[in-house]
Formats: structure tokens, sequence, C-alpha cells
């Protein structure tokens, strides 16, 4: 069978590479051919169009919603009647208001959202949360797939020698990974609520680690050197996809804070898995994917809202405990076993296929 996936991001995004580890693993008699959004989206969804008119595949897998990937699967399917399945992560209309970009363009992605939900063969739900969301208003066409990991890859690591180098001995290292984008509207990013629990224990043997880039960055930065702790905290910027699995084994404790909304509760999203493939122990949100993961390997946070003021306090008491107890950070390793259970790619492909399988009965 002749798929086409149509990302809706760069060979190097998040999307770029759940295609790639998905599709590679996906049985032989699938022949895939991944397209790139990697200019405008308009001529994008021109080159896409035309991509399709000239080899007609049985199949096209939209990764996200957006205007280049959907529009050509939406024209694909009027035209030439191919079935498109979309794989869908965050709410976009939400996600895009609560960025502070205009109204006007958050009610056009809306439109465009609500046009794909409703014409897709089949949805691939990201995150649990989402998948019973959706599952209510689609019950015969959602499939939840989580982020997935490459376990051979993420992995618990010795990094002592980066350690060294980055100038991290002795201390607790807390840290994130991601692109770190600045909200207007709300005044913060990825990353935030690190900077300010570095502030509370600028006393204490504790260094924190931003991996990415975005515009966040400066914000971070900024307050950082507000409060005079620029040395406490390790911006490395973006790094090879390929080093990422040594940066997060230099991270004693991961965090991921989601908002307590309907994008975080939506979400697993795409770091989890690979904080719990690495061993490390995890102080994540008590919103969406991670509450089922988050055991004994680590904590649940409350947390209230969009902006939860509160938060950094509640996270540098837990921090402060790790620091007199040391010897929990080695629960996160039962994070090793919860990604290959629950996330590894190979699973995922063959779930992906039962449901491809569906929708054209003559691949199998």
């Amino acid at each position: 069978m002749q798929l086409f996936v149509l990302v809706n991001d760069t060979p190097y995004g998040v999307m770029g590479l759940r295609a790639r580890h998905i599709t590679t693993r996906l049985p032989a008699r699938y022949r895939t051919d991944i397209q790139y959004r990697e200019a405008g989206k308009w001529e994008e969804l021109r080159r896409f169009t035309r991509h399709i008119a000239i080899h007609r595949p049985d199949l096209i897998y939209v990764m996200n919603v957006g205007y280049a990937g959907g529009g050509a699967a939406l024209m694909a399917r009027s035209r030439y009647g191919i079935p498109y399945v979309l794989d869908h992560g965050d709410p976009s209309y939400e996600l895009l208001k609560n960025s502070g970009r205009p109204a006007w363009e958050a009610f056009l992605v809306r439109a465009a959202e609500w046009t794909m939900l409703h014409t897709a063969d089949a949805i691939v739900a990201r995150g649990a949360r989402l998948f019973e969301a959706l599952g209510q208003m689609h019950p015969d066409t959602v499939h939840y797939l989580p982020d997935g990991v490459d376990t051979e890859r993420f992995k618990p690591l010795d990094v002592t020698d980066l350690r060294r180098r980055l100038n991290l001995e002795g201390s607790l290292t807390v840290g994130v990974i991601g692109s770190v984008v600045w909200s207007s509207r709300f005044e913060i990013c990825y990353g935030w609520d690190i900077v300010e629990a570095m502030y509370r224990l600028k006393n204490k043997p504790v260094k924190g680690i931003v991996v990415g880039d975005g515009t966040g960055i400066p914000f971070l930065k900024e307050r950082a050197r507000q409060y005079g702790i620029e040395d406490r905290i390790l911006f490395t910027g973006r790094v090879p996809h390929e080093e990422v699995p040594q940066y997060i084994n230099l991270m004693d404790v991961c965090i991921s804070t989601q908002t307590n909304d309907s994008v975080g509760q939506g979400r697993t999203t795409a770091k989890l898995p690979e904080y719990l493939a690495c061993g490390r122990f995890v102080i994540a949100t008590e919103v969406g994917g991670a509450t089922g993961m988050i055991r004994e390997n680590g904590f649940l946070l409350p947390y209230q809202g969009i902006h939860d003021p509160g938060h950094p306090a509640r996270l540098a008491e837990r921090l402060g405990w790790l620091l007199d107890h040391p010897e929990a950070l080695g629960q996160g390793l039962q994070g090793v076993e919860i990604a290959k259970r629950h996330f590894e790619y190979t699973a995922l492909a063959n779930r992906l296929a039962a449901v491809f399988d569906r929708i054209v009965p003559g691949s199998r």
C-alpha cells in the first residue's frame, strides 16, 4: 500500500521525528513517502497537492492540524476519493488562543480543526484525555496512540564527563527540554517554573537546566539576571536530537509542567516518555497523561489554571525534600519499564497499521 505522510512541521520538529520513528517500523507492505512542511503554508499546500495528484497514494496520514497538510488531504479526498487519517495532539484553537495570537487567526484554525475532525476517516489522538473527549463525538473513528520513544536510544546513560564539563558536579540538577515559546497573554513559557524555583533555592546546591530554544529564552535569562541566579541555570540552546538522551541524563529531576486547561489535560507530551525511558525522577503537574505514569518514580503536584503563581513554591518544596533524601532519586529507574510498556515505537507502529488496515482492507 502506498502511504503518504504529510507533516505540518520540519523534519527535525517533534512531528517530523514522530512520523519517521513510527512509519519506519510499519510492516513491509507499506511503501511510505514522507513530505515535510519546510516553506510557507500556501506554497507547501500547492506542493503537497501536486505531489498527491502525480502519485495518487492509497492513504494519506496527516500529522497535526495545519493548512498545508490538512488542505491537501481534504482536496485529495474530495477530488480522488483518497482517505486520510489525522494525527491530533492539542486542541489547536485553545493552544493558539493561549499564545496571545490574534482572535481572527485562532478562529480560522478552529474552523480548520473542526473540518478535519469531521471529515477524517480516522483520528489518532496522542493524549488519553483527548482520546476520551474526541471519542464522545466520534466513537467509531478515534484511536489512542500516545507520543512514543525509541528505548534503544533513550535509556539511562553515564554522563559523568559531560556533567563535569558543564560544571554541574555536586549539585542536584533540575531540567526541562523542549521548545521555549513565550506566551504574551500569560507572560510565561516552558521553563518559567524552574527559574522561579531556583530563586527560592538560591542558597542550596541545586542548578537548573533548560535545553531548547525559542522566543521565551530571552525572557527567562532576563528573569534569572534580575534574581541574580544567572550562574545557577544552564541554557544550552538547541542540541542535536542524537545528543538529547545525554542531556536528559544530566538531569537528576525532569520537570513536566502542563497547564490545567483543555490543552494540558489532553496531552501526554513527547518529552514525558523520553524522561521515563532515561530513568529520571519526574516532577509533573497532576494534569493529562502524567497522572497515570508518575507514581513512586516521581511526584505529582496540583496545578490551577494556565498560570498558577503558587506552583514554583510547591516545586521548590519538593526539590528541597529531594536534597534531604537523595536516595529517592533512584526510584526514577522504574520509568524505564513504564516507557517500554506504554510508549515503545514498534508497538505503536503495529497499532497504527491496524488502523490503516480498517480503512484500506486490501493492504493486508
